[in-house]
Order: structure tokens, then sequence, then C-alpha cells
């Protein structure tokens, strides 16, 4: 007898488990690569470069902290994968929270992409690596001036998320740095070194645009998901398996800026995890009745805006 075909339920759930492994040893195998980067490397290229520098240890923790920074995206990345295929197990057509999910997938690998591209100057890596330093320390500070007065505790701590805001801020400019800091609320705005900006707000749909362009339409509208918006809502029609489909089908290109990226920096091979990343966008492809033929691997990849 013939194997039946999964349906596209059970074959979403399998791409998406098995993106998430492939995932998962990438993002193991660049990490270990972090604290002992190969030569020839962007990894080691930027460790030269700091040690050259008068605050060799200080420069080098500015990307440590980065590195930091995309363990904890890859883990919250990881969360919503999870999410996904709970939704998906749940035999429920739920749109609105699986586009949610991957909208904030996409959002954490552009992040992830912006701190490990391969292709900027150390100078550049250290002035994004700062401003994601100062968005992590004064990120909760609008939440805290909201809590002031509401929690026993909120004065005490908005004061000491402000002073460790700007202990970093003093920080970064003892080691030649400029900051930008906007007077009315002593927030930073961004970064420079060298003449290399980085803003400490990151514009995700710029980075979109920038490293998942055959895909940046999935943005605009996982976002109108993300909040709610009836446009979306009267929008959605058609067979659900389509839509099924069409929801997950942007986390491949997603992975492939992801690895690119990710890897590229700490010296690593992405080729065969993009091929094998590809194989699984055609049979998804197929099975939505997209008429062929397909492009190969190679010619996905010579289009330059996936490069």
């Amino acid at each position: 007898m013939p194997v039946q075909d999964p349906d596209e339920n059970l074959l979403v759930q399998r791409i998406v488990r098995q993106q998430g492994l492939v995932i998962q040893d990438a993002a193991r195998d660049a990490l270990k690569n972090f604290t002992s980067p190969p030569v020839g490397s962007p990894a080691m290229r930027d460790r030269q470069w700091a040690e050259q520098t008068q605050d060799a240890e200080l420069v080098q923790g500015g990307y440590t902290s980065a590195a930091q920074s995309v363990a904890t995206l890859l883990h919250t990345m990881e969360e919503y994968r999870l999410a996904i295929l709970a939704l998906l197990a749940a035999g429920e057509m739920l749109p609105h929270p699986i586009m949610s999910c991957v909208r904030a997938i996409h959002d954490a690998a552009l992040r992830i992409c912006s701190l490990t591209d391969p292709t900027i100057s150390p100078q550049e890596r250290l002035a994004r690596s700062a401003a994601d330093f100062l968005a992590k320390v004064q990120g909760g500070i609008p939440v805290l001036h909201t809590l002031e007065g509401v929690m026993d505790d909120g004065r005490e701590d908005l004061q000491r998320v402000e002073e460790s805001r700007t202990g970093a801020i003093s920080l970064f400019r003892r080691i030649g740095l400029e900051v930008q800091v906007k007077e009315s609320t002593g927030q930073a705005q961004n970064v420079r070194c060298e003449g290399k900006v980085a803003n400490v707000d990151v514009k995700s749909t710029d980075l979109s645009q920038k490293y998942t362009p055959l895909v940046h339409f999935a943005w605009g509208l996982n976002s109108g998901a993300t909040h709610s918006n009836i446009w979306l809502t009267h929008g959605l029609s058609g067979p659900w398996a389509q839509i099924l489909v069409s929801m997950v089908f942007p986390l491949l290109d997603i992975s492939d800026a992801l690895v690119t990226n990710l890897l590229g920096y700490a010296g690593l091979p992405s080729t065969e995890i993009r091929k094998a990343t590809h194989f699984r966008r055609i049979m998804l492809m197929r099975r939505t009745g997209v008429p062929g033929p397909y492009a190969d691997f190679s010619a996905y990849t010579d289009d330059q805006r996936v490069q």
C-alpha cells in the first residue's frame, strides 16, 4: 500500500520540530565558538581589535554582553517555537496566536542578525553591543514609572535602574564611545563608535527589510495579529490548510537569516543547514499547490536579497 502523505497540520508540526532542532545545534556550536573563536572568523577579528584598544577588557566585555543577549534571544525563540507546536496540536484553528508567535521569533532573530552580522566592522559591532546593553538596562524604566506609587518598592526599583543606566553611559563614554542622551528623560538614544552609529531602540521593520527581505511581508501581517487589528481578522480567508502553511512558511527564511549571520560570525559554515531548509521550503510549496518549477538551492541563494 502507498504511504499516505501527512495532513498539513502534521507536516507543519514536523517541519517546525525539525527546524527547531537544527537551530538548537547551530546555536550550541556558535556560542561555543564565541568564547574560543577560530582564526579568521569575524569573532576573532573583533577580539583582536579589542586587544589593541586602551580598555581591552571593557571592550571585550561589550562583545560578551552581546553574546549573552544572543543566548537569551535564542532561548526566547525556543519558547515561542514550543508555543507554536502546542497551538498546532490543540486541534483548533488559532491563526492569531500562531502568527503572533511567528512574529516574536522573527523579532528575536532579527536582533540576533544585527548583533552577529559577520559583514560589519568591530567598531560597528561595539556600537551595536553597547546600544543593546543600554536597551537592556533602561528598557524597563517607562514601566517602572507607571508602577511608582503603586508598588511599595516601586520608587526604589526605579532609582536603582536609573543609576545603572547612568553608570553604563559613563562607562561607555570612558572607553571612547559617544552616547547621545535625551535631556528630558535621561534615556540613551544611540551609541557612536568611530563614526558607526547604533540606535538603542532597534527598528525591527528596518532590520526585517535588511535581513529577511523575501518574507518582509510577514512582519506586517504578523504585527497585525499581535495588535489584534480587525483588518487582518476580516482579511483571513481560504482553506485552513493553506492559511496554516502560509503562517509558518516565513520561519524558513527567518531560519536562513539566523544561521547565516550567527554561524558566519562564529566562523562556521551554514550551507548544509540552508540546503535542508530549502528542501522543507519546496515541500511546503508543493503541498499548498504552488505551481512549479521551483528554484533549486543555488538559484535561490543567488538572489541578492537573501545574501
